[in-house]
């Protein structure tokens, strides 16, 4: 299953070559997580209520074309691996039928008191799969 996170760059956003500077797209990765998780039902409140957070441990991003101003932009977001302690998201930033950069992300599930990785409880993994 696949969950879509829309957006538009700001004007701030956009760099002297009239694209969104790469910096931008693990913050709009970010902003896709978490919009992603609040859609299958288990906000970033509901981690924090089982006492775990989520760290993001590696990023791959394959860059192919510009996002420039004003530009309307889809971000799907599919769960692509689950273990026992990390999961991997993978991204899509798409203008229109054009994907314009390609992100894979390992996210480490940690203990919300500091005590280091631990596995992901069976409520998140459920509804992240």
């Amino acid at each position: 299953m696949t969950t879509v996170y829309e957006f538009t760059p700001r004007y701030l956003e956009v760099d002297m070559q009239g694209v969104m500077f790469n910096g931008w797209y693990l913050t709009y990765v970010d902003e896709a997580m978490t919009h992603f998780i609040d859609t299958r039902g288990v906000p970033y409140s509901r981690w924090q209520e089982l006492g775990v957070d989520v760290q993001l441990a590696h990023a791959d991003l394959d860059w192919k074309a510009g996002i420039g101003f004003g530009d309307r932009v889809q971000v799907p977001v599919r769960t692509t691996r689950i273990g026992t302690k990390s999961f991997t998201l993978e991204f899509e930033f798409r203008r229109g039928e054009d994907v314009t950069c390609a992100v894979s992300v390992v996210y480490v599930v940690v203990a919300a008191d500091g005590s280091g990785s631990t596995a992901i409880p069976p409520e998140i993994a459920a509804a992240i799969e």
